[in-house]
Formats: C-alpha cells, sequence, structure tokens
C-alpha cells in the first residue's frame, strides 16, 4: 500500500493543467483534467501511473517515514570527510567602503606565521582527500594577488602529488580586475568568479563606494566582461533592498550588452542582511525575509526574460556549506570563524597545522541537527531549508528561506522555463529517466 507524500504541493497553472511539486524530491509534474481525477480518487489510478508516482516521490510505501529519509540524507552528508571546503581570507583590507558592510576594515593580510599554519593544515588535509576547494575571500582578496597565486600553485602541486582534485574559487568586488589580472587568474585554475553589482549605475554607486569616495560601476561592469572573456564563469551577486530593487533592470540590460549572458554567468539575488553595525539609513532600507520574498519574484520573473535560469527547487542535504565540518572560514590571522557573514571565532589553527582551541559555538554550528527543532521537523519546507540559517537566528533575525512566501510563483516560474528550454518539443508522457509516465502527465 501507499501514501500520499507529506511534502506534496499543487499550484494550478491555468484553466486546463495542474502543477504537482514534490520538495523532499524535487520533481515535478504537469497534470491534466483526467490526472487531476485520477490524483482525487486514487483507487482509479492505473498501475504505469501508481508506479510512476511512487518512482518521483508523491507517492511513498506506508512503512516509509519521510523524515527519516530527510534525516539519512543529512547525515550522509555531514559524515563524508571525502572533501574539504575552505574559505581563506587573505586579507581584512578593502579599496571599498559599502554601506552595508559587516567587515572590520584593517589591513591584516595572510602571511608569515598564519601563512605558513594555513599550508600545513591544508598539507595534512590533502593526504586524506578527494577533492580541495578553496574560495578566495576578503576584504578584497586581489590586494593580495601574489599571495593567492602562490599559496594556489603550493596547493595545486601538493594536491596533484596525492591524487587530490583542487578547484578554487574567487569572491571579489572587481575594481581591480582587467584583462591582465583575468587572464592571471585563468591560468591558475580560477573556473568561478563572484562580483556583486548592486542595480544600475545609479543604485550600485550609492550602495558599493570606492574608499576615495567614487562610484565603482563602470570599473566593475567592465570586470565582469573580463572575467567571461578569459573563460571563467561569472557568478553576478545581487544584494537586494529598497534602494536598489527598482534598478535590477538597467543593470540586467548592462550586463547584456557587455557580453553577460547565460551562456557564461549566473545572476543571483540574494538578501542584503542588516548584521547589527551598520547606520539608521541603511538600516532602514532592509528588507525582512517576507518582504524579500515578494520583490525576489517579482526580480526573478525579469531574470528569465534575460534568459537566466531560476534558483533550484531541489531539496538540500543542510542549509549551508558552513553546518558541516568539512567546511571552514579561516581569517588571515589564522583563526577559524564560525561563516563568512560572522567574524566570530570558533577555533584556531596552531602552530602545526591542527585545529585547536575549539569553543561551545563550534558544537552549536557543526553538531546541529535541524530535526532537533520542533517547528523545522514539521515545516512543509525542512527538505529545500534543512533547518534555516543558523546565523541568522543567532543574531535574532528569521532563519527561515524566503522561498516559504512564495513557493507556488516560484513553481510556476520553474515550469514555464522548462516550457521554453523544451521549444516546442513534445515529451508528453516521458520522465527524465525515460519512464512512461502516460499520456495525461508530464514530468518537467
Amino acid at each position: 500500500m501507499a501514501k500520499w507524500s507529506r511534502y506534496n504541493v499543487f499550484v494550478r497553472e491555468n484553466d486546463i493543467h495542474v502543477l504537482l511539486f514534490n520538495i523532499r524530491t524535487g520533481a515535478l509534474i504537469r497534470l491534466n483534467p483526467e490526472r487531476q481525477r485520477d490524483v482525487k480518487n486514487p483507487s482509479n489510478i492505473s498501475f504505469d501511473f501508481l508506479e510512476f508516482l511512487l518512482q518521483q516521490g508523491f507517492l511513498v510505501g506506508d512503512d516509509i517515514d519521510e523524515l527519516e529519509l530527510i534525516a539519512n540524507t543529512h547525515k550522509a552528508a555531514k559524515e563524508n570527510t571525502d572533501s574539504l571546503s575552505v574559505t581563506i581570507e587573505l586579507t581584512q583590507a578593502c579599496n571599498f567602503r559599502c554601506l552595508y558592510c559587516y567587515q572590520q576594515r584593517n589591513p591584516k593580510r595572510l602571511k608569515d606565521q598564519a601563512y605558513e599554519k594555513v599550508c600545513r593544515y591544508l598539507t595534512k588535509k590533502i593526504n586524506k582527500l578527494k577533492r580541495l576547494h578553496v574560495n578566495w575571500f576578503g576584504g578584497e582578496p586581489l590586494i593580495e594577488l601574489q599571495t593567492l597565486k602562490q599559496l594556489s600553485q603550493r596547493l595545486r602541486t601538493e594536491a596533484s602529488d596525492h591524487g587530490c582534485v583542487f578547484s578554487h574559487f574567487l569572491t571579489t568586488n572587481g575594481y581591480m580586475i582587467t584583462p591582465t589580472v583575468a587572464e592571471e587568474l585563468a591560468d591558475i585554475g580560477i573556473q568561478n568568479v563572484q562580483i556583486t553589482l548592486d542595480g544600475d549605475k545609479q543604485a550600485h554607486n550609492r550602495l558599493r563606494i570606492h574608499a576615495s569616495g567614487t562610484g565603482t560601476y563602470e570599473k566593475v561592469l567592465a570586470a565582469c566582461k573580463h572575467v567571461v572573456d578569459a573563460g571563467m564563469e561569472l557568478l553576478v551577486r545581487i544584494n537586494l533592498n529598497r534602494w536598489n530593487v527598482q534598478h535590477i533592470n538597467g543593470l540586467l540590460s548592462d550586463l547584456a550588452a557587455n557580453g553577460i549572458s547565460p551562456e557564461n554567468s549566473i545572476v543571483h539575488v540574494t538578501r542584503t542582511v542588516d548584521h547589527g553595525n551598520i547606520g539608521d539609513a541603511v538600516s532602514s532600507a532592509i528588507l525582512n525575509t517576507e518582504q524579500f520574498a515578494r520583490q525576489w519574484i517579482k526580480i526573478l520573473q525579469t531574470i528569465t526574460g534575460y534568459g537566466f535560469a531560476t534558483p533550484s527547487l531541489a531539496p538540500i542535504a543542510y542549509n549551508c556549506t558552513f553546518d558541516l565540518r568539512q567546511t571552514l572560514m579561516i581569517n588571515s590571522d589564522g583563526t577559524i570563524c564560525r561563516c563568512s557573514s560572522s567574524s566570530e571565532r570558533i577555533a584556531e589553527l596552531n602552530e602545526a597545522g591542527d585545529e585547536s582551541n575549539h569553543t561551545n559555538s563550534y558544537q552549536t554550528v557543526k553538531v546541529r541537527y535541524p530535526l532537533d527543532d520542533l517547528k523545522c521537523k514539521e515545516c512543509l519546507y525542512l527538505p529545500m531549508c534543512m533547518g534555516g540559517c543558523s546565523y541568522l537566528e543567532e543574531i535574532g533575525q528569521e532563519k527561515c528561506i524566503p522561498e516559504r512566501y512564495i513557493l507556488p510563483k516560484l513553481v510556476l516560474l520553474a515550469a514555464g522555463q522548462v516550457k521554453k528550454c523544451k521549444k516546442g518539443g513534445d515529451t508528453n508522457g516521458t520522465s527524465k529517466n525515460g519512464t512512461s509516465t502516460g499520456t495525461h502527465s508530464e514530468l518537467l
């Protein structure tokens, strides 16, 4: 016998079709009126359609505990030690004075003792790893470009010698990226670069100001072009707030004019967060999670008009990679922080290159189990949220994901994108893995 999944969501697409989305598996199906009647009267469901619904997770066996399935996926991710992801702060110095920045601006750099501690730590880890991923971070990491190149070469050599796959990513404000710098980054194997553009020229220059007091938009926009011209993938980050919410279309137009397209780039819209250290004027521009969600869906609809993909609705094993022991944020002084959004120290590297002096917060973050929170355990959105952001909860803000406020609209947007991708091709009756769904439903 079977029962309906607790994570099914029905969304009316139009007068004829209904979309059925399963949050736990990420499966999305379009139902015509006949299949809608079948779903309302399960005794009428054909064997083939029943098997399909079971396969995609819309139905589960009577003896299946979906919470246990979610817990097992989470546990497997927590226990995986094959890979290590490390965000390394090369410097706390920055050439920008962004109005919402939470970081301290001081000249600390990853040098001397701290540099050697990081090298010893990662060298020891590489011996036991299949994959090492590094995110170069700051401050502004390109202020320390030579250190970045030197350390990346050292790690690449160590990884190659021990059969470990090394990859690295750069988070930068983009201001220092020239065509030459972009080529240098590509030459050392950086595959992805994240650059923030907070709207069009007017909005961006209001929010992301150079240390000299001048605007930064034109140089950062040019940097985006240099990145894709050098063959690296670009991730354009937009920190959304009340000041720039009406200024996104102009940015998208400028990106398109500079060759930034879905073929070489991703556009990621996130909420500007008040970390508690910004002025009242900027604080008043902050959107809470629900307010952000209502604006986000409108912007996503605009973004899809430029061909960019919507956020994935796939289930996740954990909310944040920093929830894992195998993900660390190492500061330029060799201390280990909670995450890239927090300066809270939770451990440090000693002279031997080992983790030491773990705080209680380390255990709170790394041993966190989302099903311990009873509200999360019973929440429909658990498989796509997995307990929310522990850092936001710690600073007294809502930890839940914005998707919870607009999921039906996101499902409609995702279904619309699939239609565009198919370009009129008829795949009715066939699932992604080739399983027959019958002639009255379509797996998207």
